[in-house]
């Protein structure tokens, strides 16, 4: 089997010690310092498992809580500077560790008298307020880094200058023009206003964290636990590997399979990246463009439903919008996007000739499934669940039940059939039990009986082909993958927290119609030139943010801008998310690019290079999507057929911009070529059946042009031989 000596190419200790690096962290804990932590990261996973599954608490009282769990963990892992190897935990951030366990208590203590807090402060509110305040923006500082800090101080200090002047000695004039101006708040008012109400930190990025991000980034830690994202890797591998460029096809598909659950592009891009860069380099792939196809692929599985790595969920708060309605829409663009990097990868495959892995090296897609197929059913339940109209909430709930019990009980059967069979039984009595007792929710009985008799099905069909040998899993790994949820979300958290300091702002000085006004203004009220302020300004904003806290960013400011010149909201809200998604990839500060470059050995700001490049079919589509609703199911009038022609030209607009962006398609393109897919791709935009006819025209006479270029280059290499 080809993929089979990958572990033994990777240092996995170098390529975790790389990602603790970037992710700010290199304290090494040992005895009952990492004990406290595991406690905590496992209580605070255990606690989201209980309001997702019997009962959520009120907003402020669960916020509060999802919160000081993250400010405990993040100042007892993270230190204040990276590279000091720490391997204890100083006092300075044991105390800020208490700290962030009372702004959380403090809260919940207080939350029945919160809503006559807002505007009537004691002095301990307001101290409380300055203390919140500076935890979030410290633990944020350490854990997502500087930029996001800056921002929200930023943020800050244009409320507390709506109202000033300077002094008459220098002109007596405001600090803020004109348009910016606004009325003014104190430093208390600002951060009581932050700290005390529902519309700052614990504002709807944090509530949304606590609602629905964080239990999905559990569900991604059971899967990476239970051995899915190494099954997604070996079955793609399997199905595409023997293909040009197989390799990179497969780290594709399976990097988009796990981002849009993840959440992260760089934890993605590091745990697909691990076992795909050295099968793409080993098949003749430079570094730089085997960490690139990573860095692409892994960013861009947020795009894809059902999860779009959270940000679904947020959208759906923001817009009023239906998750599904949501879901359905971006199925087309996500897939038109994936599409891009695919064929992108096929070209840079023929570019210079690089075949796939040879079949007769490749384990059999039927002897994967046999053995690990069981590892995709959790996802599949979720798909299910959420159209059955279940919860978001609730479907990831079941899903993490589904995930634990199926692995535990497929392993366990293997092992021993007898055994296993009993483990299951008692499991599924449990979960009964704990519906009678405590008010479980009885489809995790139901979860766990369809569990048994999935891995009774897995366990026959494992022993009729002599399938590998399945993820070890038990109550081990279940601690693990509890310890692995928690830590993975810490980011997410306090980039929401410090995210909700930005909405804040928005909401008390009027910054998002002042901003849209603005743009609207230099566009001259055009829809295109906003479309272009708003995209490069999308990218801007959103360089060296994580994903979610771009998004929430974005949609507070710019997204009202689309709006107002008459962009669909969802469609709006579409737009700044995939720039934000690609500001991601937008070097130098991407990233996901550092976290590959260590693996693949290239240079960080050339690999993100080529990841922008492999990702520029997004550089499009956002355009495409407002110019064109239909391709975000956004056209009521629009039919069935129309529809479908919208995507088929759409399909060929991707792939003629593709072809520009690679400079080939079977031949190295000349200046006439490049000239013609810019004008296929730009042509095949609008919705229009003689444009789309135009631009189908212009792709055609392309392909002929390169087929005789290509023809004529291989009547003369037969001559030169």
């Amino acid at each position: 089997m080809a993929n089979s000596n990958i572990d033994k190419e990777v240092d996995h200790k170098e390529v975790n010690k790389h990602l603790d690096e970037l992710e700010g962290s290199d304290r090494t804990l040992f005895g009952w310092m990492a004990m406290i932590t595991l406690i905590l990261a496992v209580s605070m996973s255990l606690f989201h498992l209980y309001t997702a599954g019997i009962d959520m608490l009120p907003r402020m009282q669960q916020n509060a809580i999802h919160l000081g769990f993250a400010l405990m963990l993040i100042f007892l892992i993270f230190p204040y500077k990276k590279k000091l190897g720490q391997k204890s935990i100083p006092w300075y951030d044991i105390i800020f560790a208490i700290m962030g366990a009372s702004v959380g208590i403090y809260i919940v203590t207080i939350s029945a008298d919160l809503v006559g807090k807002v505007g009537n402060p004691n002095t301990m509110d307001t101290t409380m307020s300055f203390i919140a305040i500076l935890l979030v923006l410290e633990a944020t500082r350490r854990v997502v880094g500087k930029p996001l800090v800056i921002i929200a101080a930023v943020f800050m200090l244009y409320a507390w200058l709506g109202d000033t002047y300077l002094p008459s000695t220098l002109g007596g004039n405001a600090i803020l023009p004109d348009v910016l101006n606004h009325f003014g708040f104190s430093w208390n008012e600002i951060a009581e206003f932050m700290f005390l109400s529902n519309e700052g930190i614990f504002g709807t990025p944090i509530t949304v964290s606590a609602q629905y991000v964080f239990i999905f980034i559990l569900f991604g830690a059971f899967l990476e636990i239970t051995g899915a994202g190494r099954m997604f890797i070996d079955l793609a591998v399997s199905l595409v590997g023997s293909f040009k460029g197989g390799p990179a096809k497969a780290a594709v598909i399976s990097s988009g399979m796990m981002g849009s659950i993840s959440g992260s592009s760089v934890a993605n891009a590091v745990t697909t990246g691990t076992f795909t860069i050295p099968l793409m380099k080993k098949t003749g792939f430079r570094p730089k463009v085997a960490g690139g196809v990573e860095v692409a692929a892994s960013s861009s599985g947020q795009l894809l439903p059902p999860v779009m790595g959270a940000a679904a969920f947020i959208m759906a708060d923001f817009t009023g919008i239906p998750y599904l309605e949501i879901a359905a829409s971006a199925a087309i663009p996500a897939l038109l996007t994936y599409t891009a990097i695919l064929f992108m990868v096929h070209l840079e495959a023929s570019k210079f000739n690089l075949k796939g892995i040879p079949r007769k090296d490749l384990v059999s897609p039927l002897r994967v499934i046999a053995g690990r197929g069981y590892l995709l059913l959790p996802i599949v339940a979720i798909i299910v669940l959420l159209i059955m109209r279940f919860t978001p909430i609730m479907a990831s709930f079941m899903a993490i039940i589904g995930a634990i019990s199926i692995s535990l009980f497929s392993y366990r059967m293997q092992k021993n059939f007898g055994a296993g069979f009993l483990v299951a039984l008692l499991f599924i009595g449990g979960a009964y039990a704990a519906h009678l007792l405590f008010g479980l929710n009885e489809y995790v009985t139901m979860v766990s009986a369809g569990s048994l008799l999935f891995a009774l099905i897995w366990y026959a069909l494992g022993r009729k082909v002599k399938s590998e040998k399945q993820t070890k899993f038990g109550l081990r790994e279940i601690i693990s993958a509890l310890e692995l949820g928690a830590k993975n979300s810490l980011s997410v958290v306090a980039a929401c927290a410090t995210a909700g300091i930005l909405t804040g702002v928005v909401t008390m000085t009027g910054l998002g119609p002042t901003f849209s006004s603005l743009i609207i203004g230099l566009a001259n009220n055009e829809l295109i030139l906003v479309l272009v302020f708003t995209m490069v300004a999308c990218i801007i904003m959103g360089l060296g943010l994580p994903t979610t806290a771009t998004y929430i960013v974005l949609a507070a400011v710019m997204a009202p801008a689309l709006i107002q010149v008459g962009v669909p909201v969802l469609a709006a809200h579409l737009f700044v998310f995939y720039y934000g998604i690609l500001a991601d990839d937008t070097p130098p500060i991407n990233l996901p690019a550092y976290a590959t470059s260590g693996i693949a050995k290239s240079d960080p700001v050339q690999t993100g290079i080529q990841g922008f490049k492999f990702d520029m079919g997004a550089l499009l589509l956002p355009y495409a999507f407002v110019l064109n609703p239909m391709l975000i199911l956004q056209d009521d009038t629009a039919t069935a057929f129309q529809i479908t022609i919208s995507v088929a030209t759409a399909f060929i607009g991707i792939i003629a911009w593709s072809t520009f962006i690679q400079s080939y398609l079977f031949t190295k393109f000349g200046w006439t070529e490049r000239i013609l897919a810019v004008a296929a791709a730009l042509v095949l935009l609008n919705a229009d059946i003689w444009t789309d006819i135009l631009g189908i025209a212009i792709f055609g006479l392309i392909v002929v042009i390169q087929w005789r270029k290509s023809k004529r280059g291989n009547k003369q290499e037969l001559k030169s031989a």
